[in-house]
């Protein structure tokens, strides 16, 4: 880490609102990125963001020098951006320990025409569960066991999970 973001935790740590500030600043975009690839909603995803920010300015207290202060961070936003998709109305798909693979049925990947407009715009369409278990698999690198503990269920279950996801955003894509 270096000696500016240092200075600046230590100076969000005393209470400093210029340090909160410039930390703000420094991280915002990033985290506001990450929030967004989860809650799949630009204003919600704006107050993930700023809800994380008042978590890491509040438990600043828990960071530890040796840690990655962007991961620690980040691990927070994350979290708070599950939060708000978990609040979020009923029509929301629910995660199921059900172990069955899905159905194969569907077009194939290799007949597909990709583009990053078109998967962006099919991601919001998803489910919010199967978007979370993407998001957190293929943008933010997590592997199936930390994704299983961060959504309290079962690695087995996060793979169907994944496999599920993966395949209704194809159809999502094909059908457009």
């Amino acid at each position: 880490m270096d000696k500016v973001t240092e200075h600046l935790i230590e100076g969000c740590r005393r209470g400093d609102r210029s340090s909160q500030l410039k930390l703000y600043k420094q991280y915002a975009q990033r985290l506001y990125i990450a929030c967004l690839r989860i809650v799949g909603n630009s204003s919600e995803a704006e107050e993930a963001m700023q809800d994380s920010f008042l978590k890491i300015f509040t438990r600043l207290d828990q960071y530890h020098d040796g840690q990655c202060f962007e991961a620690w961070m980040h691990r927070i936003a994350i979290h708070t951006a599950i939060d708000y998709v978990r609040r979020q109305a009923p029509d929301q798909e629910e995660l199921s320990d059900n172990l069955a693979e899905p159905e194969t049925d569907g077009p194939d990947e290799e007949e597909i025409q990709y583009s990053v407009a078109r998967i962006k715009e099919a991601t919001k369409k998803l489910p919010a569960g199967y978007r979370i278990i993407l998001s957190l698999y293929l943008f933010e690198g997590y592997d199936m066991e930390e994704i299983a503990s961060i959504l309290k269920i079962q690695p087995p279950s996060v793979r169907s999970q994944y496999l599920r996801a993966k395949r209704k955003l194809l159809d999502i894509i094909a059908a457009n």
